[in-house]
C-alpha cells in the first residue's frame, strides 16, 4: 500500500497497533511508525506529532522510570517525558530528520533525549545549591544567559512554570506546534471537549506566563507594560 494515500488517522492507527504488537514480543511492520514520524517532523504536521505523542509517551515513560537516577530528581516522571518528546521534536524536524533511515534509529536518539533531560535536570539542580543566591552578580548573569536561550532551553523554563501536565500539554501544542484549538480538540479529546474550552485555558496559561521576569525580558516586554 501507498503509506502517502493513508490519512494521519489511519496512519497513527497502525503505527499504534505495530507499536502494541511489538510490546507483545510480535512481529510488526515499521513502516507505518517512520512515516507517521516522517510527517511530523520533516514535513512539520501538527497533528501527526500529536499522534507520535500519544503513541509513544508511554514509552518514554517506562525510559524515564528506568532511568538509575530518575528517583534523585524528585520530578513526576510526565516532567521528563514532556521534555523528551519536545527536545526530541526540536532536534530532528525539517532537514534534519533525513539523517535517520529507520525507526530504531529515531526511537534509539529519542531515548537518548530522555536521559539528556534527567542528567541536565540534575546538573542544574546541583548549580543551583552551589550558588550563593545572595550575590547579585548571579542574577545579573542570569539574565544575560536568559537573552541567549536556545528554543528547547526556553521551553523548559516554561515547562517550570507550568506545573500541570493538562497546561505543558497544551501549551506545547500551541506554542510549539502551532495547533490551533480545532486540531488540539481533535487529537486530545479526552481532555478537552470544544475548541473554546481551549481557548478559555489557553487565555489563562499566558497570563501565568506573562507575569514571569525571564520570558518577559527574552520577549522584549518592559516590567511597566500592562499587557
Amino acid at each position: 500500500m501507498n503509506l502517502s494515500s493513508l490519512s494521519n488517522d489511519d496512519l497513527s492507527r497502525r503505527c499504534a497497533e505495530d507499536t502494541a504488537r511489538f510490546h507483545h514480543h510480535q512481529i510488526r511492520d515499521t513502516a507505518h511508525c517512520f512515516e507517521l514520524l516522517r510527517r511530523a517532523l520533516a514535513d512539520g504536521r501538527s497533528e501527526a506529532f500529536a499522534w507520535v505523542y500519544q503513541i509513544y509517551e508511554p514509552q518514554v515513560l517506562r525510559w524515564v522510570y528506568q532511568h538509575g537516577r530518575f528517583h534523585e530528581t524528585g520530578e513526576r516522571a510526565e516532567y521528563f517525558a514532556n521534555q523528551a518528546l519536545t527536545n526530541f521534536y526540536f532536534a530532528l524536524r525539517g532537514d534534519k530528520f533525513a539523517r535517520f533511515d529507520e525507526l530504531a534509529q529515531l526511537l534509539t536518539y529519542l531515548k537518548l533525549c530522555v536521559h539528556s533531560c534527567i542528567a541536565q535536570y540534575l546538573r542544574r539542580e546541583q548549580a543551583l545549591h552551589m550558588t550563593d543566591l545572595d550575590n547579585e552578580s548571579v542574577f545579573a548573569a542570569e539574565a544575560d544567559l536568559a537573552e541567549d536561550m536556545q528554543v528547547a532551553e526556553l521551553w523548559a523554563h516554561v515547562c517550570d512554570l507550568l506545573p500541570d501536565d493538562g497546561d505543558r500539554l497544551l501549551a506545547r501544542c500551541v506554542f510549539v506546534q502551532a495547533m490551533k484549538p480545532a486540531q488540539i480538540v481533535r487529537g486530545y479529546p479526552d481532555r478537552w471537549q470544544t475548541p473554546r474550552e481551549v481557548s478559555v485555558a489557553l487565555q489563562r496559561i499566558r497570563r501565568n506566563l506573562r507575569k514571569d521576569p525571564l520570558l518577559r525580558r527574552y520577549a522584549g516586554i518592559t516590567a511597566a507594560d500592562p499587557s
